[in-house]
């Protein structure tokens, strides 16, 4: 969640030191965000990725706006958030974008409306989807259409999972936090983008 704003992404048309450097974003960051999590799209025209911005130097960091996905497409030259409403980009922290086959994106957030909805269905109390150890919300795979509706959360871990990646079969795998009870560990996991036939990959054995 740390938020450390200067960050700007940059294009080169080869893999080559000699290759001169584009700079995307700054026009539009002046430099007030921080990037992580970069990605390219199949067929290498749009780059997704997430992004904290504008930071506000007077305001608390729990003021501060969210963490979301953006995506800057390369032949027209254009920066957009995803999610183009505001109440719903703050609505959580999204990190970690990742293409996936059929045009959505698979990511990782700590909104968990699915499972907030499903605890209301069945009349227990909500929870605050914090993370094993309490410290800060518990970041959990999510897929979206790629004009940033349809949100469905498919993870549904106490703790985190992060660093999805699709694999050439369609699958993902990723890293997940396994914190309860006497086991403490992170794990690679495997399960169909949407979120079914999970299972242990390696590590915790």
């Amino acid at each position: 969640l740390e938020f450390n704003p200067g960050a700007d992404l940059f294009f080169r048309d080869r893999a080559s030191p000699s290759t001169p450097d584009t700079d995307l974003t700054s026009s539009f960051t002046t430099g007030l965000a921080d990037i992580r999590d970069v990605t390219v799209s199949f067929d290498a025209s749009k780059v997704a990725f997430a992004m904290r911005y504008p930071f506000d130097p007077d305001a608390e960091p729990e003021e501060q706006v969210t963490w979301n996905i953006w995506e800057y497409d390369i032949p027209s030259a254009t920066l957009r958030r995803v999610i183009a409403s505001d109440s719903t980009a703050e609505a959580g922290h999204d990190i970690s974008p990742r293409y996936l086959p059929d045009g959505r994106l698979l990511f990782s957030s700590t909104r968990q409306r699915q499972s907030v909805a499903i605890l209301l269905d069945e009349g227990k109390p909500q929870f605050p989807a914090l993370d094993g150890d309490r410290n800060e919300p518990a970041f959990v795979l999510h897929t979206m259409t790629s004009d940033g509706t349809n949100i469905e959360q498919i993870g549904f871990n106490q703790s985190h999972e992060l660093n999805p990646i699709v694999l050439d079969d369609g699958k993902v795998v990723f890293s997940r936090w396994d914190n309860i009870g006497n086991i403490n560990e992170i794990n690679l996991y495997r399960m169909n983008p949407d979120g079914s036939a999970l299972e242990l990959l390696y590590g915790a054995n």
